[in-house]
């Protein structure tokens, strides 16, 4: 699997175009935010710049093996985790929400849909106030 990975806070303006843009427009929770949606070989993958940088990430990658969908979260969370424990704060029965041990990072993991989402706090706090 070759998802691309990407750093938080990277300068929106060096992102690599991870494939084909299928869709752009304004972040409809986050004054001032602006997604990218791409189509990838194993999706979408959805980039949202916020203050000129990257401030969360959307995988939109579905699998149907539960080992390849343990494979691919434990690649995510690891890259995503910076050395840092995730501790689970909900399942709502739809998915689970993350929260990094330091506080500065969260993601959510809609095993619904088998969609991914990594972020920081500060871009957290601006879309769900």
């Amino acid at each position: 699997m070759g998802l691309p990975l990407y750093t938080l806070l990277h300068a929106a303006d060096t992102l690599a175009v991870p494939g084909e843009l299928v869709w752009e427009g304004p972040h409809e929770k986050a004054k001032g935010a602006h997604n990218r949606r791409f189509q990838i070989p194993e999706g979408h993958v959805i980039l949202t710049t916020w203050r000129g940088r990257l401030h969360c990430i959307i995988y939109q990658t579905p699998l149907k093996d539960d080992a390849a969908i343990e494979s691919r979260n434990t690649l995510l969370f690891e890259h995503f985790g910076d050395g840092q424990r995730w501790n689970e704060i909900l399942d709502n029965g739809f998915g689970k929400t993350y929260r990094r041990a330091d506080m500065q990072r969260f993601a959510l993991w809609s095993y619904a849909m088998d969609f991914s989402t990594f972020g920081t706090m500060e871009f957290h706090e601006v879309m769900w106030g």
